[in-house]
């Protein structure tokens, strides 16, 4: 009887075991798989940048991210003594620039489509633009922006591909992000009468009116 007994325990424990491997692989599985999908809808990196002073810096780039659609939503982290520390911008745009002029700290970004366009009210000059005010970023008009550094973009504002963790700016000097607009009228150099037709015939498109700065 004894002998009969653990017989039965032992096979009974033999097809528990395999039951519970099976399981601990497909949670294995599941989580790699939901992992991979954050990564893909959430991607992030580390960026240098060179500021228009001269300096260089590391900031940390995440997009909200759709494969059909590109980049719904932004978080830009900026380390500076400027911003008293580390701070996030965070905005439905695809950032183009971070800088500072005068120990005033500035970003902007463009909109991917029309659901950010509409957002931010069809902008004039179709990049929106921010500054620091001490206890966040404040949206300004993009022609607030002081000159000198509305000239090219200095962050990545596309997703890099293939995917990095950190971003160089010796890759970024070789390779930018490929040019956007019906005919790749919109890149890296900020041509600001070109990117202001563009926006004016999005904004005539969608019988947009009342624009903002």
């Amino acid at each position: 009887m004894t002998s009969l007994t653990q017989t039965v325990k032992a096979g009974f424990l033999k097809r528990n075991q395999w039951r519970l491997m099976s399981i601990s692989v497909l949670l294995f599985i599941a989580a790699v798989l939901a992992w991979r999908y954050y990564e893909s809808r959430y991607p992030s990196w580390y960026e240098e940048v060179r500021l228009s002073d001269g300096r260089i810096i590391t900031i940390h780039q995440k997009r909200e991210y759709y494969e059909n659609y590109g980049t719904s939503q932004s978080w830009v982290t900026i380390d500076l003594p400027e911003l008293g520390g580390k701070r996030v911008w965070h905005s439905y745009l695809m950032p183009q620039r971070a800088d500072l002029v005068d120990g005033k700290v500035y970003v902007f970004g463009i909109p991917r489509g029309a659901k950010q366009l509409e957002y931010y009210r069809f902008p004039k000059y179709y990049m929106v633009a921010f500054q620091w005010t001490g206890a966040s970023f404040e949206r300004i008009p993009f022609q607030s922006v002081p000159v000198k550094i509305r000239d090219k973009e200095n962050t990545f504002s596309c997703v890099p591909k293939p995917s990095t963790n950190r971003l160089l700016l010796a890759t970024k000097t070789v390779e930018w992000c490929p040019a956007r607009g019906a005919n790749g009228e919109l890149g890296k150099e900020l041509h600001q009468e070109i990117y202001k037709r563009v926006a004016d015939h999005l904004a005539r498109a969608a019988n947009w009116t009342d624009r903002s700065e």
